[in-house]
């Protein structure tokens, strides 16, 4: 299961990283010269400009046609077969529709539990921050921790009650999808099919 996940993570996160990486250097101020690669106000300065966001939407799409690979590899297929298999049942009519429809309100879930356990742990930002300072000494670590904590307590928080949510209702999807690809036809249609 681990490594279903560390491999959909290497396909699916390098292309935006390169992305905004190579932009930056073709687009970004560079401080130790004064040449510019890309002259701006130019269309391949657009181009390259945008092409992070145009990489975080193909990243967003290669995730979703993946999201159905922890469910195949429950099932006892390897990280390989996990990944076609989820691939091969996205990309079907009812497959894109259906995980579309399953990942939004999860999305939902999830931004808004994150959201309402960092407003409940927002007292801890001056707990945390005394108990630093007076730990360390270091104002500016206490000052940073504080804030930290509330968001790191909400992200926690919301996939402890997230996660098994979401990985129950995959895997429920998974299911859907793989019986109703293999499913024999119905009496009916194999009757009409010899007469």
């Amino acid at each position: 299961m681990l490594a279903v996940y560390a491999l959909r993570g290497l396909i699916v996160w390098p292309l935006p990283l390169l992305a905004e990486e190579a932009a930056y250097d073709l687009t970004g101020p560079q401080l130790d010269t004064d040449q510019q690669v890309l002259e701006r106000g130019t269309w391949l300065h657009t181009c390259v400009a945008a092409s992070p966001a145009v990489a975080v939407f193909v990243a967003v799409l290669l995730r979703l046609a993946l999201s159905l690979a922890p469910a195949a590899a429950a099932h006892g297929l390897g990280p390989g077969a996990a990944l076609r298999r989820s691939w091969s049942l996205t990309w079907t009519r009812a497959g894109a529709v259906r995980v579309l429809a399953l990942t939004i309100p999860l999305a939902a879930l999830t931004a808004g539990a994150i959201r309402l356990v960092v407003q409940l742990a927002l007292p801890l930002r001056p707990l945390v921050r005394g108990w630093i300072e007076e730990a360390t000494g270091n104002f500016f670590a206490a000052y940073y921790a504080g804030i930290l904590v509330p968001v790191i307590v909400g992200i926690l928080v919301a996939a402890a009650v997230t996660l098994p949510i979401t990985c129950t209702a995959f895997a429920a999807l998974h299911d859907q999808l793989r019986s109703s690809r293999t499913s024999p036809p119905r009496a009916g249609n194999t009757a009409g099919a010899t007469a």
